[in-house]
């Protein structure tokens, strides 16, 4: 036991069925093929080894010693010590081939020699075995970070320098070799038939809504914030309505040509000891999607002995657990009903909205420590989705297990439709670096092998709510912190440490993230190891010691250019606008000034015309910490400002067009105030409206040669009554 003990994937590796030609006693055949020479054996010639058949030797001599097994069904299977490295053997002697044929900036061609990075469970007995033999040892079990700071604490960059027969300056290339192999999607599921799932009907609609107009709900209680960023606007926009986000209320208001009714309120729907925070919301047509985030406190097995025993043990029982809930609303008559909730195992990472479908990403990681009680107890240790109240687990054939597991963290992730169907698929080993397309989520992970460190990328593909496995990529080195893998429009850029030569290299590849085949657009190879990376807008800063490299990515389809110590953009921050800029800024005396601003031809920014909006001492303006407030169309820019005039707050909305050089005002709208929740910040076009946002008011305009306004709703009731 002690033997096996020490190698956590021993009773992975035994049912990993091996192809004749991938024996032993056929590796050496397949070395000297793979590579094109011919090798004499060293029994033939005593004292002359070539590394590979040294190589080869090790493994026959492994394989003499192998003991013949029986199982219990009687099928003949080989020892732990022999599959082992019969396995290793195997994946190095396919390292060697698949070079040969994958194409510079191709995808590889599906072959039965190339590994998936892992399969599907065949039953809850694989997954709760493969939580057992981790906790047996968990020695040696690197994650991307830690890897990389292994090489940062090891890693001297001046003798990396001096030992390096790389060039001193990077290499670029537009036609790179890939990173790794890809893998077909049909190698990786095994054929079970799925458990049999109660379809999602859509309940009647009840007489009345679940949500009704000035209802209040005591919702202070929220979830600590998160660093994570959702690409989800606070404002929405239906058939027939807008959503107005606001902490963890949805402001229903209802507009038809401009027209504005606030008719009501979705809250989230909270359940003893539970607290929610409102991370996402979606409209399509007349139904709405709300994604909230859940934290359950308390003991949920307080009057279960055995499980209160064990997570006296392994856990506190106050100790929260997480999930997400989607909540799916149909809107009649500015109210809203229920059709289904949904929620998942796990703490929210990533969201997206595609053809009538959400896609959830979830990190679960607030299971018991250790899965000691039995396979059947699926609490333990199984990720759980509810579907209208009814539990699931999710099934043993959609949870991947990978080759190499650095955590028994899972990856949750899901595909829920507006009718509530549902898409579940897990991978252990959730490291926290994923990236979420409309069409695809990759998975980051570190991957150790014969081939040495590497940074893996499990692809699922994202389609009709449906989420399935796609591929696996392997990219040369560990992928650093921080920016080290990041998004430019539909292209991921990974920078990486390899080992190459007694010596360090950065590598940094661009690849396609738009179908989920992960091509390649770019790469190149930096001499020593950058061990920071950081995103600033469409460049991407690599540094190391006493060196600096900024990569404009700004046209990732193009191959990119490394400088040193690049210059930092004048223009950041400032709004593209008729060829050229618009801001707006405060002068010393405390006006506010509208200005167009140009780039000369070496780059640096110039006035070209400017106006005064407001000549008072008082001006203020959201728009002045936050440029992008501003409203662009063409050569119309709008703005939101206000002022005090002595007796109220005088809130303005105005809109100016450039033209032959300047700045000229084409209307406003104005509100006389006490609060300031009614001063005027962002505006959308929609529909040919200009709906313009206050926290406490929305109110909608047409722009013509004017702006003219239409229609008002009160969010926060004025007590404003006197000064106009």
């Amino acid at each position: 036991m002690a033997n096996k003990a020490n190698n956590i994937y021993t009773e992975l590796f035994e049912s990993i069925p091996i192809p004749s030609r991938l024996e032993p006693e056929n590796i050496a055949a397949m070395l000297d093929e793979r590579m094109g020479v011919k090798t004499v054996r060293a029994e033939e010639v005593p004292g002359k080894q070539t590394k590979a058949e040294k190589t080869v030797r090790a493994v026959e001599e492994a394989a003499s010693e192998r003991r013949i097994e029986v199982s219990a069904g009687g099928k003949r299977r080989t020892s732990s010590l022999y599959r082992t490295v019969a396995a290793m053997a195997a994946c190095a002697a396919l390292a060697i081939g698949v070079i040969g044929y994958m194409g510079i900036g191709d995808t590889a061609l599906p072959s039965e020699d190339t590994p998936d990075g892992g399969a599907y469970a065949s039953d809850y007995n694989d997954v709760h075995k493969t939580f057992e033999q981790y906790y047996v040892d968990t020695t040696g079990k690197k994650t991307l970070d830690s890897a990389i700071k292994d090489i940062e604490h090891s890693y001297n960059e001046n003798d990396n320098e001096s030992q390096s027969a790389q060039p001193s300056n990077p290499t670029v290339t537009d036609a790179p070799e890939p990173a790794g192999p890809l893998v077909s999607s049909d190698a990786s599921e095994p054929a079970v038939p799925d458990e049999p799932k109660p379809p999602v009907s859509e309940p009647d609609e009840p007489k009345t809504p679940a949500v009704t107009p000035n209802e209040t709900v005591d919702d202070t209680v929220l979830l600590p914030s998160s660093d994570a960023v959702y690409d989800n606007s606070d404002i929405v926009f239906g058939d027939g309505f807008i959503l107005r986000k606001e902490q963890n209320t949805v402001r229903i208001i209802v507009t038809s040509a401009g027209s504005l009714d606030y008719t009501g309120n979705i809250f989230p729907i909270y359940e003893e000891m539970t607290s929610k925070t409102l991370a996402g919301l979606y409209a399509d047509g007349s139904r709405v999607i709300a994604v909230y985030s859940v934290a359950r406190n308390g003991a949920p097995y307080a009057n279960d002995p055995v499980n209160g025993l064990i997570d006296s043990l392994y856990g506190s029982p106050s100790e929260p657990r997480s999930s997400v809930e989607v909540c799916v609303y149909n809107i009649q008559d500015g109210a809203a009903y229920p059709v289904s909730v949904t929620s998942q195992s796990g703490s929210l990472v990533d969201m997206t909205y595609a053809s009538g479908s959400l896609y959830l990403v979830t990190a679960y990681n607030d299971y018991r420590v250790a899965p000691i009680i039995g396979v059947e107890d699926l609490e333990s240790y199984v990720p759980s989705y509810t579907v209208n109240g009814e539990k699931r687990y999710i099934q043993a054939s959609d949870i991947m297990i990978p080759d190499y597991i650095s955590t028994t963290d899972y990856t949750v992730i899901s595909g829920i439709s507006l009718d509530g169907n549902v898409s579940m698929k897990a991978v252990l080993g959730y490291e926290g670096r994923v990236i979420l397309r409309d069409g695809a989520v990759y998975l980051f992970g570190y991957d150790s092998s014969v081939l040495g460190d590497r940074t893996s990328v499990r692809v699922f593909s994202l389609s009709g709510g449906n989420v399935s496995y796609a591929r696996c990529v392997y990219i040369d080195g560990v992928a650093l912190g921080g920016d080290g893998i990041s998004c430019f429009g539909n292209a991921i850029a990974v920078a990486a440490i390899e080992h190459v030569n007694d010596s360090y290299v950065t590598n940094l590849g661009v690849y396609d993230g738009t179908d989920g085949t992960m091509n390649m657009i770019s790469r190149a190879v930096i001499p020593g190891a950058l061990t920071t990376a950081e995103k600033v807008d469409s460049r991407l800063y690599l540094s190391g010691a006493q060196r600096r490299y900024g990569i404009d990515l700004s046209n990732p389809s193009k191959p990119f250019e490394i400088t040193e110590e690049p210059k930092p953009d004048p223009a950041k921050g400032l709004v593209g606008f008729d060829g050229g800029y618009v801001t707006l800024t405060k002068a010393s005396d405390g006006s506010l000034q509208l200005a167009k601003i140009i780039k000369n031809a070496s780059g640096e920014l110039r006035l070209e015309y400017k106006t005064t909006v407001c000549d008072e001492p008082s001006c203020v303006s959201k728009a002045l910490e936050n440029n992008g407030l501003l409203f662009v169309s063409g050569n119309i820019v709008g703005l939101p400002y206000g002022y005090y005039d002595g007796y109220d707050y005088c809130y303005r909305y105005a809109l100016y067009r450039a033209a032959n050089g300047s700045f000229s005002p084409m209307g406003e709208i104005e509100f006389h105030e006490t609060d300031d929740v009614y001063e005027f910040g962002k505006s959308i076009l929609n529909g040919g409206v200009l709906y313009i946002f206050s926290d406490g008011r929305i109110s909608s305009a047409v722009v013509g040669d004017s702006l003219t306004l239409v229609d008002s709703a009160q969010i926060v009731e004025s007590a404003y009554s006197g000064h106009h």
